[in-house]
């Protein structure tokens, strides 16, 4: 590893939030552009208690990329809280003064992440980058330097 470089797993964990009351209706999905987008999922009486809920600032990508071309689907929400489906997997910053949330996702929207998850999946009809390979990523920390206002 890189001396200036830090393994990812160390800054993020796993969230898993299931939407049991209902309160959460904006259904959304993942686009490999690495954004979140409405979804074109048929909900007609489907039970979305069993959907995971997306908080404003956590993430949330697809491990399957066989049909995905060369990117994953991985975004970040800034935006109001949503659902997705079960198999999404949606994960936060535990810190974010170690590590920003903003940088971390222009970091996943690098050529070069999107090249390396596609190495790193496995399996045969169906490719998947799983939790613990994206714990394993390594990248660059620079420090956050906080501003006192005068």
């Amino acid at each position: 590893m890189k001396e200036d470089y830090q393994v990812l797993g160390n800054y993020i964990r796993l969230v898993e939030e299931r939407n049991r009351d209902l309160s959460v209706t904006r259904l959304l999905g993942v686009s490999i552009e690495k954004k979140f987008i409405p979804s074109i999922a048929n909900i007609v009486g489907t039970d979305l208690s069993g959907y995971k809920i997306v908080r404003t600032g956590q993430f949330a990508y697809g491990p399957v990329t066989s049909r995905n071309g060369d990117k994953i689907s991985i975004a970040y929400l800034d935006s109001n809280d949503c659902i997705i489906s079960s198999s999404y997997t949606v994960f936060e910053v535990k810190d974010k003064a170690k590590l920003d949330p903003e940088y971390l996702m222009l970091w996943f929207s690098r050529p070069e992440f999107d090249r390396y998850a596609r190495y790193k999946s496995h399996g045969s009809v169906r490719e998947i980058f799983d939790w613990n390979e994206l714990c394993m990523v390594e990248l660059p920390l620079p420090a956050i330097e906080s501003k006192e206002k005068s």
